[in-house]
This record gives C-alpha cells, sequence and structure tokens, in this order.
C-alpha cells in the first residue's frame, strides 16, 4: 500500500515545481538582460577616445580626434580639425563639454603674444566647434590647465616668461586674462636659460593654489587664485628653487596631495616636493636621475605623470628616447624600476588613460604614437604593438565619457 503522505507530497509539488521553473525564467531572464547591459558597458570601457596636439600650420591639421578600440589596437580617425596655428598644448574639460589649446605663436593680434582658443565638444561624436580666442599675454604659450573647478584656465608663456589666467564663461568661451605675471631672473645655462621661460602651469589637488614651472629660472613658482582670477604669489613659499640649471618643465602631484614631482628637463632629474595646502609651503626634497647609470649622450626630459593608483611615477627621456618607470616609496621617494623604449624618437608628451591601464607617448620626431599596457601590479609597461601616424604629436589628453 502506498504511504499517503509520499503521495500528497508527490502530487501537491506539481505547482510548487511549476513556481520554480518560472522563478528560475524570471531571474535567467533578469541575467541575460543584465548581461546585455554589461556588454553595453564593456563596449564602451573598450574605446577611448583622445584628442593630439602639434604644431601645424593654419591649413594643416593640428588638432585631431581619435577613437582607439582595446580589443583590435586600431584607431578611427574622427576629425581633423584646420585653422589653428601651432594649438600645441590642450586641456580638456569632459563635465563641461569644452576643449581649451594655446597656439604657440610669437604675435597675435599686432600684439607680442600667443593665443588661446576654445572650442565646444559634441556630447555625441566629441567632435570640436569652434568657440573664441583671446591673447595669451605673451609670445609662444606652451602649456594650458583648467583651474578653479573649470571658471578659469592657466597659461603658461615660454618665451615671454610669464603666466597667465584667463575667465572661462558659462558657454565656454574665453574672456580677457585675469590675472598676469612677469617673471623674472635667469640661470646658469649659456643658451636655454637667459631668460625667464615659463613651461608649464597647474592647479594644486587641494586649496587655491597652482603651480608654475619655468625653465628659464630653476623655480617653480607658488601662487593663489583668488575668486577674480588674479594670481597672487605664495605668502609662505613664493617658489620652491631646483638645482642650478636643472630647468624644471612639468610637474605631476600625487592623489594624496603632498607629495609633488618636478621633471627637469635640462638635468634629466625628478625633484620631490612636499606640499602643505593649507599654508602653501613647499619643500624641496630629494632628485632622482631618469637615466641608467653611466648613461652620458644628450637628454633632455619632457613630460611627467602619477599613476592614478599612486603607486607608480612615470617620466620621458628624449635622447634615451623611453619612458623612466619609479615605484614611490612609503615616504613618496621614487626608486627606480625600469625604463621603456618608445618606439619612436623625441617623446614631447605621453598621457595615462583614465582607467589607469595605457600609457599613449607622442614621439614628436618620428611623427607617431604608440600604446603601452601598464602592468597594474608591477608598473611596467608593455609595448601593444599599436601605432599612429600623425605629424608632429605634441600633446594627448583623453575624453573621458
Amino acid at each position: 500500500m502506498p504511504d499517503k503522505n509520499l503521495t500528497i507530497c508527490k502530487y501537491s509539488g506539481y505547482p510548487v515545481i511549476l513556481i520554480i521553473i518560472s522563478l528560475f525564467i524570471q531571474v535567467s531572464c533578469r541575467e541575460i538582460r543584465q548581461d546585455d547591459s554589461a556588454e553595453d558597458s564593456i563596449d564602451e570601457v573598450n574605446t577611448l577616445m583622445f584628442y593630439t596636439g602639434s604644431f601645424a600650420g593654419e591649413d594643416d591639421p593640428g588638432i585631431h580626434l581619435f577613437e582607439y578600440e582595446i580589443l583590435t589596437g586600431e584607431f578611427n580617425k574622427i576629425q581633423k580639425l584646420t585653422g589653428q596655428i601651432n594649438p600645441s598644448f590642450l586641456a580638456v574639460d569632459s563635465e563641461a563639454g569644452f576643449l581649451f589649446a594655446v597656439n604657440t605663436t610669437a604675435s597675435y593680434d599686432d600684439e607680442n603674444s600667443g593665443s588661446v582658443a576654445a572650442f565646444a565638444i559634441d556630447e555625441t561624436s566629441g567632435k570640436l566647434s569652434f568657440i573664441n580666442r583671446q591673447s595669451s599675454r605673451g609670445s609662444n604659450p606652451c602649456h594650458i590647465s583648467i583651474i578653479a573647478e573649470g571658471k578659469f584656465v592657466a597659461v603658461a608663456n615660454y618665451m615671454g616668461g610669464s603666466v597667465s589666467v584667463l575667465p572661462v564663461q558659462e558657454d565656454g568661451s574665453l574672456q580677457p586674462a585675469s590675472g598676469f605675471v612677469q617673471h623674472q631672473g635667469r640661470g646658469p645655462h649659456e643658451r636655454r636659460q637667459t631668460a625667464p621661460h615659463a613651461h608649464s602651469i597647474y592647479p594644486v589637488i587641494d586649496g587655491p593654489w597652482v603651480m608654475a614651472a619655468d625653465l628659464g629660472i630653476d623655480k617653480v613658482l607658488i601662487y593663489r587664485v583668488d575668486n577674480e582670477g588674479n594670481l597672487v604669489p605664495g605668502s609662505v613659499t613664493p617658489s620652491a628653487v631646483m638645482e642650478p640649471g636643472a630647468g624644471p618643465r612639468h610637474i605631476a602631484f600625487h592623489p594624496n596631495g603632498n607629495w609633488i614631482y618636478v621633471l627637469n628637463e635640462l638635468n634629466s632629474t625628478v625633484t620631490r616636493l612636499l606640499f602643505d595646502s593649507d599654508s602653501g609651503k613647499a619643500e624641496v626634497m630629494e632628485s632622482t636621475s631618469t637615466l641608467p647609470v653611466g648613461y652620458e649622450e644628450e637628454n633632455l626630459c619632457a613630460d611627467i605623470h602619477v599613476h592614478p593608483g599612486g603607486r607608480f611615477l612615470y617620466a620621458s627621456n628624449r635622447g634615451h628616447n623611453s619612458i623612466a618607470i619609479f615605484e614611490l616609496d612609503s615616504e613618496g621617494v621614487p626608486v627606480m624600476i625600469g625604463l621603456e623604449p618608445v618606439r619612436g624618437e623625441r617623446p614631447r608628451n605621453f598621457s595615462i588613460d583614465p582607467s589607469g591601464n595605457f600609457i599613449f607617448v607622442a614621439n614628436k620626431t618620428t611623427g607617431n604614437i604608440t600604446v603601452f599596457k601598464i602592468d597594474n601590479k608591477t608598473g611596467l609597461l608593455d609595448f601593444t604593438g599599436s601605432n599612429l601616424e600623425v605629424s608632429s604629436p605634441v600633446c594627448i589628453k583623453f575624453l573621458s565619457r
């Protein structure tokens, strides 16, 4: 005789089984939909959009927009922009949708000055449309940064030996300079340091500070930017003084806001600063070579960046034609762990993509951009084989989407 309890369970279980199957189908469909959205997200991550600035004539393409396909290593050209003379350095405000470029010229509008151009970024394609242009207040501007949460741009005028600040309107248009400082002095190098040569200007991560590297006078000058866009010299540390003849060129900032790294072009070193954002005090620490022991040929350093994760530091060598790779110890001291050939000549600029997974290197003399994969555990670089031909590339800026 069959067990009644067993029989009851067997037959009364049909609805339970149907419910379980129904739930399984719903969960499976939900997982499929989630996977579909994940694939869309992966597709977005698998492409990187970036702009390049170049030395170019007015009728030649000076700014390019490219898309890089990570899975295939291929480049797609989206836009080439003419009408700009030497748009050598760029700054991108991805959130506001604007791009700014310095035009490295000795004269503009009958003045001994270069200029700064503003562009709107199409939110779908990333393509640029010209907005307006203003004087940089000094000749041959070579660097530009977005400061004060996009309210201003700061410009370094190389031959003018000066720095300036220009207000940015809500529509992205630039207003005439609100702040200007003429640097004074010289350094010991007979050819490169006969006068001030402001080479870059950056916002410090915390506080109202900006730092300007002046190659001609061996100083990193520290300014506070007020609400009107004036440059006010730091009262505690007006400048951080490098070694005589060092030639400070570019600056990189650690995510902690306290460790700052100055790349010296003329003596191929990185100088570490300790910075207090509350007071504006900067203390000069040690300097570390970017070259291998025993290297005695000509070399000029160019660009420097801290990895977003804060463990590694990278600097480019022109002459040795390499990226120097450093690991930062517990006190922020750079320790060299490698030198990666750039597969080109004169790497004037390079950029780490927003994810921290790739370095794109602009080799000016050979007219190519090479791509390297970053090992986020070791910091070392692996050449991907991706190589893009661009005439005189001197700046790479990613568009965050």
